[in-house]
């Protein structure tokens, strides 16, 4: 009867601990990239038009985009691909933007994803609203 108890114990540890897990790193996986996109808007905005596509704002979006590759791994088991190819295109579209000096669609782009990107995160919050 206890092996049972210790078994049944267990298993709903390991299911809340794997949870946790889950929803820590959803959490931290969003809100990086969206601060990292918040920063750089900033940039953007200080920065003439004519200037948007140094070397630094096309290296710094390079990198950003193959960060969210390497979290895309551990994404793809946990979420909807779906809501993580938004992402992704959006992260494309802002790149190429940079490249090519179109300061207001990147700015468009920016504030697109960031507020996609925190309404996203919500979705998986563990909450009453969320289980029902």
């Amino acid at each position: 009867m206890v092996k049972k108890w210790v078994v049944i114990l267990s298993i709903i540890g390991i299911l809340v601990a794997g949870c946790i897990f889950e929803s820590v790193y959803l959490d931290r996986s969003f809100k990086s990239l969206r601060n990292e996109l918040e920063n750089f808007q900033a940039v953007i905005e200080k920065t003439e038009e004519s200037l948007i596509d140094s070397e630094d704002n096309i290296l710094f979006m390079k990198s950003l985009h193959e960060e969210w590759h390497e979290k895309l791994r551990v994404l793809k088991s946990l979420i909807w691909h779906t809501g993580l190819k938004e992402i992704e295109v959006s992260l494309s579209r802002i790149q190429a933007y940079v490249e090519n000096q179109e300061k207001t669609e990147t700015l468009a782009e920016l504030c697109a994803l960031t507020h996609y990107l925190e309404h996203y995160a919500d979705d998986f919050l563990v909450s009453i609203e969320n289980i029902m």
